[in-house]
């Protein structure tokens, strides 16, 4: 995945094999116990059931976890809200006024947390940022779960903020 680091380019193909770093999972999986991997492949899953055909689920009980292919990002949101009863799942958070946050992630979602520092994914075959991890922050989004308890950062929960209208804003 030579040079493939996010030079704001958008969400392209070639970034949909990016890896949440194991170390990191684990944290997460401590407190979760994860039992489902939504977009996965056999040789990156982070869980003994996944798929990779995520839109082909109907439903997904237990705790799942997902972090969707970039150039895939909005249908897998839309399909995780559906699908999954409880679930964690990881995506980039440095343009949170586009669609995907506005309509899908920030309407459905139980709470999103931001980390505090950035997060690495793997597999690479360059030194991305000298081991700083990406250029763009990440964010957790939950579905019915407790926000992260072995994590630092910061904790949004939509469901609770009133978002106003253009008129009410000017009022």
């Amino acid at each position: 995945m030579k040079d493939k680091g996010n030079d704001g380019k958008g969400n392209v193909p070639e970034r949909d094999l990016w890896e949440t770093e194991q170390a990191f999972w684990n944290k997460l999986n401590k407190q979760y116990n994860f039992t489902f991997d939504c977009c996965a492949n056999e040789s990156n899953t982070k869980t003994k059931v996944w798929t990779d055909n995520f839109e082909s689920i109907k439903f997904v009980g237990g705790v799942a976890w997902m972090n969707p292919p970039f150039s895939r990002a909005r249908r897998m949101f839309e399909h995780f809200f559906k699908v999954v009863e409880r679930g964690v799942a990881i995506y980039r958070v440095d343009n949170p006024e586009t669609r995907i946050w506005q309509e899908v992630i920030f309407p459905n979602a139980t709470w999103v947390f931001i980390p505090k520092g950035r997060i690495s994914y793997t597999p690479f075959d360059i030194d991305m940022r000298n081991g700083l991890g990406t250029r763009f922050p990440s964010a957790l989004i939950g579905l019915n779960v407790e926000p992260p308890k072995e994590l630092r950062g910061i904790t949004l929960k939509p469901l609770e903020l009133r978002f106003l209208s253009l008129e009410e804003a000017r009022e």
